[in-house]
């Protein structure tokens, strides 16, 4: 009462209800904003998942015995057919796969939502899309529940399905494999039936441990170019997903200084990201913290629309073709040098040693295992790109966030480069969003602390080697930055975030201290004896996330 006033209606005889403002009209904007759901909900699914599926389908209907064998024209093509039909591929009371009648329970419960209200569960995404019958298989695969059908010409769908490009590789593709897609008639049709919006996400986890910091910035600036000229060619509206993490080497750092070095073409007011871990509760815990934040997304959002801002010198920069080939090279450089230590033969025993990866490991804070093939089968390939991070943070290296710079910024000064590092670092949002991301990363570390966890490895000769190149590169990077940034120390341009690290450190030294003697100390006991050693250990990593501010 008293926020609102009401004219006519029952109580006064008839006639329209009429809002003066108040609680009654927030009310309603909210409902307008959000529906009465508050948040939608996303499903997420691996492409192999789906592919598996989709061949035994297809294999019970006798449509194909062999689908994961047919390239990827024929699986277009079959797939394309397919879903023109409107029949359904299995009939009721077939016996499925767990994990195939798993996903088309999923899928039916995306329809039963949808019934329930419209849009509450819009988006399918399609994790390690690698070409377009990716997306088309999830469309068969609704189809088969009623969530999508054809209908002569049109397509009726009830959710957008979301091609996600995590790896180096993939990226690279990303604007081809776009418009192969928009190429597909049935599937303009779907993208119309969406209200002529395509999303797309792309992956910033996978694409650094892939290639390491240099290339997989890199290459996600130009993938996000490239899949907004094609949707601009298509006269699709873009909207860009960004799955970022927490950390700089999983895509973290300012948000609103990363909306402001995306790309000009997808700069369109369009945009969503992810906010994991514990990040949530730094940025959104506290109201006051929350609105500052929101307001600096909503502000980087509505000038990089509007074209404002955009350089040092009040215009849009747009880097040369000679630009692009320095950048091109030094990611090229940065990838090898990544790639060098990771590929190592020695590398992985040393890093197994070296980190409390296995430790991390068993701890029951992801949303997903943390690696792809079964915990007796970790390794490189298989490991998430969460616990890699989570596992160099502990250590103090910081890995992620900055290997390679020093190769690849190094070098390129050395080659005369450096006064033209230093104009795009002036002038080029991306440019020093990266730089400045690996410069705090790097004054984050602490390498007289790293180099004592490097010794837990058994073999001394691979410690020693390995820290040695870590350090070596670290200390070249240090040289480069200087000369591109101007900055005659790390941080010197963030006196406020340099304090906060300077005054952290002796405390957070303690606890890497005691953690590398339980590491030590757990691995060498057995028993009741190590299971108390873990326990203290596990509080340890909790404490060094903490006073990091960072786990993965």
């Amino acid at each position: 009462g008293g926020d609102a006033v009401a004219q006519g209606g029952e109580a006064a005889g008839g006639g329209e209800v009429r809002e003066a403002g108040g609680r009654l009209a927030a009310l309603r904007d909210r409902v307008a904003a959000f529906g009465l759901r508050l948040a939608t909900l996303d499903v997420r699914q691996h492409s192999e998942v789906h592919e598996a599926a989709v061949g035994e389908l297809l294999a019970a209907a006798g449509v194909a015995a062999d689908y994961a064998a047919l390239d990827e024209s024929a699986r277009r093509d079959l797939l394309v057919a397919e879903l023109a039909r409107p029949r359904p591929l299995v009939l009721p009371g077939v016996e499925l796969s767990p994990a195939t009648g798993d996903l088309l329970a999923t899928l039916r419960l995306m329809l039963d939502a949808e019934r329930a209200e419209a849009g509450a569960m819009p988006t399918w995404v399609v994790s390690m899309t690698h070409r377009p019958s990716d997306v088309l298989e999830v469309l068969l695969l609704a189809r088969e529940v009623g969530l999508w059908r054809a209908a002569g010409e049109r397509v009726e769908s009830g959710f957008d399905v979301v091609p996600l490009f995590e790896t180096i590789e993939d990226l690279e593709a990303a604007g081809e494999r776009l418009d192969e897609l928009l190429t597909e008639p049935l599937y303009r049709r779907q993208v119309a039936a969406r209200g002529g919006r395509q999303e797309v996400m792309i992956g910033y986890s996978d694409s650094n441990k892939d290639g390491g910091y240099w290339r997989a910035n890199w290459a996600l600036h130009k993938a996000q170019a490239a899949l907004g000229r094609t949707a601009a060619a298509h006269g699709v509206a873009l909207r860009l997903f960004h799955g970022r993490g927490g950390t700089v080497g999983r895509g973290g750092g300012r948000a609103a200084r990363a909306i402001a070095a995306l790309p000009p073409v997808v700069q369109d007011g369009r945009i969503r990201f992810t906010e994991q871990g514990e990040v949530i509760s730094f940025r959104y815990a506290v109201p006051e913290l929350a609105h500052r934040h929101l307001e600096q997304i909503v502000h980087a959002v509505l000038t990089g629309a509007a074209g404002a801002g955009e350089d040092g010198d009040g215009g849009r920069f747009e880097p040369s073709p000679a630009d692009r080939t320095l950048l091109e090279g030094i990611g090229e450089r940065g990838m090898t040098a990544y790639r060098e230590l990771i590929d190592d033969p020695g590398f992985w025993p040393w890093y197994t040693a070296a980190t409390p990866i296995e430790e991390i490991s068993s701890l029951p804070i992801a949303s997903r295992p943390v690696s792809r093939k079964s915990a007796d089968e970790v390794d490189f390939a298989g490991l998430r790109a969460i616990p890699w991070s989570f596992a160099w943070n502990q250590t103090r290296y910081l890995v992620p966030g900055w290997y390679g710079t020093g190769a690849a910024l190094g070098e390129a000064v050395a080659a005369g480069e450096g006064p033209r590092l230093a104009e795009l670092y002036r002038r080029w949002p991306f440019f020093a969003a990266v730089v400045d991301n690996a410069e705090r990363e790097m004054a984050r570390a602490r390498l007289p602390i790293a180099r004592r966890y490097a010794a837990l490895a058994e073999d001394p000769d691979a410690a020693r080697s390995f820290h040695r190149r870590i350090a070596a590169d670290f200390a070249a990077a240090r040289r480069a930055l200087a000369a591109v940034t101007g900055h005659p120390e790390l941080l010197a341009a963030n006196p406020v975030i340099r304090r906060s690290i300077a005054l952290r450190n002796p405390y957070t030294d303690v606890l890497n201290l005691v953690q590398v003697e339980l590491v030590r100390r757990a691995r060498a006991a057995s028993g009741p004896r190590r299971d108390e050693l873990r326990a203290a250990l596990y509080l340890s990593i909790n404490a060094i996330a903490a006073a990091l501010q960072a786990t993965g």
